[in-house]
């Protein structure tokens, strides 16, 4: 059973609302933007295998091991 992985991309201006480790499900929040109603969402079912910050382009960087 292979598993895939999904690289995000997201602002390391706001907190992420994940951990590494966590499960999520397609559609579940990962970042909300304060003051907004704007929400980046997981787009699949997983566990966030690791979460990096990418100083360069002030960015984090989430792989979600997708569940098959």
């Amino acid at each position: 059973m292979s598993h895939g992985r999904t690289i995000l991309r997201v602002s390391a201006t706001y907190h992420l609302e994940v951990e590494v480790g966590d499960v999520v499900r397609s559609g579940e929040s990962i970042q909300k933007v304060p003051d907004t109603d704007e929400l980046i969402v997981s787009p699949l079912s997983g566990t966030v295998e690791s979460i990096q910050f990418d100083p360069g382009n002030h960015e984090f960087i989430i792989v979600i091991a997708s569940q098959s």
